[in-house]
């Protein structure tokens, strides 16, 4: 009886210090957290109650409940605390979410000597924090490329284009350049009241040009053409010299002659380089930018603007 008596004043005093003390030592699932801005991850302080938590460095990792939130690059201590000053913690790194993958709009192009096309780049992840993105070209003899990944035709040959993220990942186009190639085939002989064809191309440098806000109409336009039709059919001088004489207002380039010059290259997507011509361009709802496209005109395009390089 007396043996059974002192153990069960033994048991009784071990539960009333384990009441007081903790039934054991507060500790955390994981000592240490590797994140990527963005991220989020949870601790876990086992069976403990009332815990209070706290970042080192708020700007790094939040803490909510043992809810951690990555906001940006760098290092924080994340402490779990209880009532009586125990205290456990967690080291955290937060590291940047870096370019995976980096994709061009083209694969391969072809420009002419002293021409300029733009190339396009998109990279995933989109909630990438390191985003800057760098151009270069494997031989600045045939090619150059700035860094908003403008490419002008230097001489020619081919050129790799590249273009690299910070930390390394590339993407490239291989960009031919060469003297423009006119159609193969003879042109189909315009009417007798037409001017000859000739190779032309359509001109951007000049005062008026850079002078014109780029959202300021030109003249008098039937949806944004100077003249709707000079794709589909032959023009004639008199309703092209009425047509021109009627205009009024500001050209976009140096004439609206030359307007009407830039239009039939603009329904093929060419990318002009002066900044007001491309964005005249760019907010017509017909215009769709091809970065590929080497000049070719047909017989009926030629023929027209051999009429509008008359004025």
């Amino acid at each position: 009886m007396k043996h059974i008596t002192a153990l069960f004043l033994t048991l009784v005093i071990t539960a009333l210090w384990l009441t007081a003390c903790g039934s054991a030592p507060l500790t955390l699932d994981q000592t240490s957290l590797s994140l990527t801005v963005g991220d989020s991850a949870e601790l876990s302080a086992g069976n403990a109650t009332k815990v209070s938590w706290q970042s080192s460095d708020s700007a790094v990792v939040t803490v909510n409940a043992g809810k951690l939130s990555a906001k940006s690059a760098g290092s924080a201590v994340v402490t779990a605390s209880l009532e009586n000053g125990e205290k456990a913690s967690c080291a955290v790194t937060v590291t940047d979410k870096l370019i995976n993958l980096i994709t061009l709009d083209v694969k391969s192009a072809r420009i002419e000597v002293g021409k300029t096309i733009q190339l396009s780049a998109s990279y995933a992840p989109a909630d990438a924090t390191k985003t800057a993105l760098s151009w270069r070209s494997s031989d600045a003899s045939v090619a150059t490329v700035d860094n908003e990944g403008y490419v002008t035709g230097i001489g020619k040959g081919a050129a790799q284009i590249t273009c690299q993220s910070e930390n390394g990942v590339e993407a490239a186009c291989t960009v031919n350049v060469g003297a423009k190639e006119l159609p193969t085939t003879a042109p189909t002989a315009p009417p007798a009241t037409q001017a000859s064809t000739q190779a032309v191309k359509p001109t951007e440098t000049t005062a008026a040009a850079t002078e014109k806000p780029a959202d300021q109409p030109s003249g008098s336009r039937s949806d944004g053409f100077v003249f709707p039709e000079s794709s589909k059919r032959y023009l004639s001088q008199s309703e092209v010299a009425a047509r021109l004489s009627s205009m009024s207002g500001s050209p976009v380039s140096d004439s609206f002659s030359q307007d009407a010059v830039n239009e039939i290259f603009a329904r093929h997507g060419y990318v002009f380089r002066t900044p007001s011509i491309r964005a005249y361009y760019e907010a017509q709802s017909w215009y769709h930018s091809d970065p590929s496209y080497d000049g070719t005109l047909s017989a009926i395009e030629q023929s027209n603007i051999a009429l509008f390089n008359n004025y």
